[in-house]
C-alpha cells in the first residue's frame, strides 16, 4: 500500500508456525489469547468504499470461482454487507482513518452427523474430521486495516477486532483463556469443538468431536520481527494441533518423542532428511494444501499437476522450517526428489478418488 488513497493490494495472512523457536523475541508481549483452531479453508474479505473482494489462502478469487461453494451458498451476499458495516464500525472506533478493512477467517462446515439436524443437498464438507454445521459457515479470527497516510496494513488488537466483527454480525473467534505465554501453553489442546454450540447446534452423534487444536496469539499487534509478516505488520500467532491433525506423522513414535526432547537416533544426513520427508507426506498436510486452492476436479490435469507441485513444495518448506534442510539449500537430492514425487503422486491419486464430485 502506498501513502496515497490508491486501491488496496491483497496480502495473505501470515503463516502460523507450530512453535515460537524462530521468533527473535517474545519477552515484550505481556498478554496472550488462546482460541480454537478451526479445521477449514482460509478465507478473507476486503472492503473499501466501493467494493468487497474475496480471497483464498493462495490469492484473490475471480468472480466466477465458487470456492468451496461459497457463492452458490450465497455466503458472498451475506459477507459483503457485514464487511461494509465492519468498515463503518472500525472507522467509528479503533481506526478512524481506515481506507479499507480485511477480515480473515475460515470457511468450515458443510456436513453435520446428527439425526435431528437436516442435511443440505449438494453441499460437501470443507474438511473432514471435525463437525461444525450442516451449512457453510465463515468464522473470522483477525482484522487488518489500511489507513490513510500509512505505509502498510496493520492488525487491530484482538479485543477491538472481535468487538467490531461481532457488532457487524460476524461469528468471530472466542477466547478460551488469556494470560502469559507460559500459562497459555498449558491450556489443553484436546477438547470438544465449541463451534456447534455457538451456532445453536447439539453435539454431533457418534465419535467425540475433538477440535483440531488451538491458536495462541498476542492480544495486541507485535512489533516487526517478532512473528509472521503479513498485511504490512507482524502478528505473533502460532498453532498447536492434536496428533490426529498433525501434518507430520512418524512411523516410529519413539523417534518423534525423542526429537521433541532434543534427542534422536544417529542417522546419516540423507537418512535423516528421508525420515523426516516421509513423515511429512500425510493426508493432513495434503488437506491443508488443498484448502488453499479449493477442490480439484480429477479430470482437470493442469489442476492436478498444480496440486502435486504445491504439495511437494509444502513438504520441502516444512523440512526447511524444521531445520532439516538448510534454508539456503537448493532442495532435495535427486534420489530423494524422485522418492518424494512417487510418494506424493500415490497419496494425491488416492485422495482425489475419495473427494466429492
Amino acid at each position: 500500500m502506498s501513502t496515497t488513497d490508491e486501491p488496496i493490494a491483497w496480502e495473505k495472512y501470515p503463516k502460523m508456525p507450530l512453535s515460537t523457536q524462530s521468533w527473535e523475541s517474545l519477552k515484550h508481549i505481556d498478554e496472550w489469547i488462546v482460541t480454537e483452531k478451526v479445521h477449514g479453508a482460509n478465507f478473507s474479505a476486503t472492503v473499501n468504499d466501493t467494493s468487497c473482494t474475496f480471497a483464498k489462502r493462495s490469492g484473490p478469487l475471480p468472480d466466477d470461482e465458487d470456492f468451496y461453494s461459497f457463492r452458490s451458498q450465497q455466503l458472498d451476499k451475506m459477507i459483503a454487507p457485514k464487511s461494509a458495516q465492519l468498515l463503518r464500525l472500525v472507522r467509528a472506533g479503533a481506526a478512524p482513518s481506515a481506507l479499507a478493512v480485511c477480515i480473515f477467517g475460515e470457511l468450515c462446515g458443510g456436513a453435520f452427523p446428527h439425526s435431528e439436524v437436516p442435511k443440505i443437498s449438494q453441499l460437501a464438507p470443507v474438511q473432514n474430521g471435525v463437525w461444525y454445521s450442516p451449512r457453510l459457515e465463515f468464522l473470522g479470527f483477525d482484522v487488518a486495516v489500511a489507513e490513510r497516510g500509512a505505509a502498510a496494513w496493520r492488525f487491530l488488537d484482538f479485543d477491538d477486532a472481535r468487538k467490531a466483527a461481532e457488532a457487524a454480525g460476524f461469528l468471530f473467534a472466542a477466547p478460551l483463556m488469556r494470560g502469559t505465554l507460559e500459562a497459555c501453553l498449558e491450556h489443553p489442546i484436546r477438547f470438544a469443538s465449541t463451534v456447534p454450540g455457538r451456532l445453536g447446534l447439539p453435539a454431533p452423534e457418534g465419535t467425540p468431536n475433538w477440535a483440531e487444536g488451538v491458536v495462541i496469539r498476542s492480544a495486541r499487534e507485535a512489533s516487526p520481527g517478532a512473528a509472521g509478516k503479513g498485511k504490512g505488520g507482524a502478528r505473533a500467532v502460532f498453532k498447536r494441533k492434536i496428533d490426529e491433525f498433525s501434518e507430520s506423522q512418524y512411523a516410529n513414535p519413539a523417534w518423534r518423542d525423542a526429537k521433541a526432547g532434543g534427542g534422536g537416533a544417529e542417522l546419516a544426513p540423507d537418512e535423516l532428511v528421508r525420515f523426516e520427508m516421509l513423515a511429512a507426506i500425510t493426508e493432513q498436510r495434503l488437506a491443508a494444501v488443498t484448502s488453499k486452492r479449493g477442490r480439484v476436479d480429477v479430470a482437470d490435469k493442469a489442476a492436478c499437476r498444480a496440486l502435486l507441485d504445491e504439495f511437494k513444495a509444502d513438504v520441502v518448506d516444512a523440512l526447511r522450517d524444521d531445520g532439516v534442510l538448510d534454508a539456503s539449500a537448493p532442495g532435495l537430492s535427486a534420489e530423494l526428489s524422485a522418492e518424494l514425487d512417487d510418494e506424493v503422486r500415490r497419496l494425491v491419486a488416492t485422495w482425489l478418488r475419495g473427494q466429492p464430485t
